[in-house]
C-alpha cells in the first residue's frame, strides 16, 4: 500500500513541475505577443 501512495506522490509532483513549466510558458508567449503587436501598432 505504501508503494502505491509513493508512487502517486511521485507523479503528482511531476504533474505539478509540468504544469508549472507549461503556465509560464504561455505567460511567457502571451508577454512576447503583447510587446510585438504592441511595437508594430506604434510603427503604423
Amino acid at each position: 500500500m505504501g508503494a502505491i501512495v509513493q508512487q502517486f506522490l511521485q507523479s503528482l509532483i511531476i504533474f505539478v513541475g509540468f504544469l508549472v513549466v507549461c503556465v509560464a510558458g504561455v505567460l511567457c508567449g502571451k508577454k512576447f505577443r503583447d510587446k510585438k503587436d504592441a511595437e508594430k501598432a506604434k510603427e503604423s
